[in-house]
């Protein structure tokens, strides 16, 4: 059960608005894959012309990451937001007007998957650092949570719907949807009312050197991002690609396999409901030990284990990983100052990132050689180690969550979350310098 006052975040409108956005336009941002493929695959079944399309997608969001951060920090986060939804609305558009005319090329669509992934690049970071402006500094694990518990119910149910939206009225509809749903996201953001930065006549690269030293004085965010890259690079590899082909192999099947993927998404939902009413002190020892339950579907298929027992290491593991991420979310945006946390956010995604395709590779090419079992205990073993390790840092028991109890933006009423103040509530003595 959720307890009321874990919902105690609801009573600040500008989060309220930040909620609703996110979740409408994600109604639309979970099926649009399933529509994006089938139109895709409509006029041309070559798997390699899908394939240009979710990498010309995914390729610039490598690139301008990093550029997204110093956006965040350097101008109001509240226009980038609107600014970053309308993209996509209009991209979205564009490709359903392409198939809906029977125009639509690789190419084209391939164009507008560029744009979006661009504005995506541009955008997340500064969606990553606005929590702190929306709701008082305690409240930061409970903004978290809620944030990402009914986003996990979406990601739980939009796949399936959207595949019989695309069987009922088609792809290009689905995906008008989804071009509607960023449009509705950009006008509720824009009701936020959150001011930009105070100007500066820094440089966009003195911008960018003063994140990276804020981000890399810091042992306990560099070392975690850098295990981090670790870990996911061995989860991806192992689960998203040895999983399925383990799956083929042995008596499970494809639909033993949409299963195990159903329980990790139900595990994720859990993690959430947990977030909301677990408030641990030591924030980043719980971070750093939520993750290990990563690696137990892996070693769950590397043993042929039953489909019961690998289900339910699936829901571990997505348990873990939604406590981990809402922990770290909240370690980061209690402890940096807000000027920085775009900066940072875009370097903590751009490790996360780039280890995508390194996983894939990787893990792929070890299993060719090693045999896929081998490889998937390997990686249990690696990536708990890579985690684990984190335990040895001082630093990293040394962070703590901030008490519960209002804050500053509570006492002086909702307009402290639209003036842009710092309020960090950081102590020198809570985090230690490595």
């Amino acid at each position: 059960m959720v307890r009321q006052g874990s919902l105690s975040t609801l009573r600040h409108k500008p989060f309220r608005l930040f909620l609703l956005a996110r979740l409408v336009s994600m109604s639309g941002t979970a099926m649009a894959p399933v529509a994006l493929a089938f139109a895709v695959l409509g006029f041309d079944s070559r798997p390699a012309s899908l394939a240009i399309v979710l990498a010309a997608n995914t390729a610039p969001q490598l690139v301008l990451l990093l550029v997204g951060g110093v956006i965040a920090d350097r101008f109001s986060r509240q226009r980038v937001m609107v600014l970053g939804n309308l993209v996509p609305a209009v991209t979205q558009g564009c490709v359903a007007l392409l198939v809906v005319s029977g125009a639509a090329t690789t190419g084209r669509i391939a164009l507008f998957a560029a744009l979006a992934g661009c504005a995506s690049a541009l955008t997340q970071p500064a969606m990553n650092s606005v929590l702190p402006q929306l709701v008082d500094p305690g409240e930061l694990q409970q903004a978290n949570a809620l944030m990402r518990l009914p986003s996990n119910l979406i990601r739980i149910l939009a796949p399936a719907v959207g595949g019989a939206l695309v069987v009922l009225v088609g792809p290009e509809l689905t995906l008008g949807w989804d071009a509607a749903s960023f449009a509705v996201a950009a006008l509720l953001c824009s009701r936020l009312g959150v001011s930009g930065p105070a100007k500066t006549p820094a440089s966009v690269f003195r911008d960018f050197k003063d994140g990276w030293k804020e981000f890399s004085r810091l042992f306990w965010i560099w070392s975690y991002v850098l295990s981090g890259t670790v870990v996911v690079a061995l989860w991806l590899g192992g689960y998203q690609l040895l999983g399925p082909v383990v799956a083929m192999d042995s008596r499970l099947g494809a639909p033993s396999w949409g299963i195990v993927q159903g329980a990790f998404a139900a595990g994720l939902f859990l993690g959430g409901i947990v977030s909301l009413t677990w408030k641990p002190s030591r924030i980043m020892v719980v971070c750093v030990c939520a993750n290990v339950p990563l690696a137990l579907p892996l070693v769950a298929l590397a043993e042929g284990a039953p489909l019961a027992v690998l289900a339910g290491a699936a829901a571990l593991a997505g348990i873990g990983l939604d406590i981990a991420i809402v922990c770290w979310s909240t370690a980061v945006q209690e402890h940096l100052p807000p000027e920085v946390l775009g900066r940072v956010s875009s370097f903590s995604s751009a490790g996360e990132l780039m280890s995508v395709p390194l996983g894939y590779l990787v893990v792929g090419a070890a299993a060719t050689s090693l045999g896929t079992e081998s490889v998937l205990l390997w990686s249990a073993v690696l990536m708990t180690a890579a985690s684990l390790v984190l335990l040895l840092a001082p630093s990293v028991w040394a962070v703590r969550r901030l008490p519960d109890g209002p804050g500053p933006a509570a006492a002086a009423g909702d307009q402290d979350h639209r003036d842009g103040r710092s309020r960090t509530g950081r102590a020198p003595d809570q985090v230690a310098r490595p």
